[in-house]
């Protein structure tokens, strides 16, 4: 249920992507992340109209209080943040991440393009997927004939111990939301996807923006492969031929070896192989050339 008061207003909530690092590097990480969505609409009655998590930022399109919003993005950091140290032991990573915190002032053509936008991350990122199939966001929420929450299991059927292990919190949430076979809160649960719907009209209108939106990326795009799945791939790499956990320890020579080799065998661009490597862009460019 979606509570609204007098002050709410709609933000574009975002924080910019790290260049040498990852956030979600699993995708274990990308549940949690998903998850605490869920908890925070929950807490703050914040309503979430559309929302992505990337490997090394994210994007919300919220309507609340200016203080609520403030108050979604703040905890939002805090729970990712205690759960990536508490898992990789990185104390630091998302005080590198700066948030941004848009008003939108027109609820037409500009409230439409940035829905488009924040839903279009993973086609910008060289994901080899439609915004409406990438599962780390609300984009499958919207214009859908499949009713996806019909094929989950409500929370509140779960024991409370299970219940705390899957959110990572003891917030006790509403019996009407409902886990969904990948182990995260179905987002139709929370996400705000009628009114949406009814801002664009109908699915053709949503696909005219989205596809707008899709060929301003179209020249720095190419097909690619997630940053989860890369990431694997080099652990693996890393630990069979160089018997090392991270790039930055390698010598000058192995380096170039491994970012020729993710360029060539998985399409990366350089931004990808920046972050995955924990290498600084400038850096990766001069290993390219």
């Amino acid at each position: 249920m979606v509570v609204t008061k007098n002050d709410d207003a709609y933000y574009h909530v975002y924080t910019k992507g790290l260049e040498s690092d990852t956030i979600f590097r699993e995708d274990a990480d990308y549940i949690t992340g998903m998850n605490y969505v869920a908890i925070l609409h929950f807490k703050l009655c914040v309503s979430v109209l559309a929302f992505v998590l990337m490997s090394n930022h994210f994007h919300f399109i919220l309507r609340g209080s200016k203080s609520d919003v403030d108050d979604f993005i703040t905890l939002y950091k805090d729970m990712v943040s205690r759960y990536v140290r508490n898992k990789y032991g990185d104390k630091k990573i998302l005080r590198r991440v700066k948030t941004g915190i848009s008003p939108v002032n027109d609820l037409g053509e500009r409230l439409k393009e940035l829905i488009a936008y924040v839903l279009n991350n993973p086609v910008k990122a060289g994901v080899n997927i439609l915004p409406q199939s990438y599962l780390w966001g609300s984009g499958g929420c919207y214009f859908s004939n499949m009713d996806t929450v019909s094929g989950c299991v409500p929370i509140d059927a779960m024991k409370r111990r299970q219940q705390i292990d899957l959110l990572k919190s003891n917030v006790k949430l509403p019996g009407t939301y409902k886990v969904n076979s990948y182990g995260f809160i179905d987002p139709k649960c929370y996400v705000d996807y009628k009114f949406v719907e009814s801002l664009f009209g109908r699915a053709r209108s949503m696909e005219y923006f989205l596809s707008v939106s899709n060929r301003k990326y179209a020249e720095e795009t190419q097909v690619g492969f997630s940053d989860a799945l890369l990431i694997a791939a080099l652990k693996e790499l890393l630990a069979k031929k160089y018997d090392s956990i991270s790039v930055p320890e390698l010598e000058y020579d192995s380096q170039l070896v491994v970012v020729r080799q993710l360029r060539r065998q998985f399409y990366c661009t350089p931004k990808q192989i920046a972050r995955i490597c924990g290498l600084s862009l400038s850096r990766v460019y001069a290993l390219l050339e």
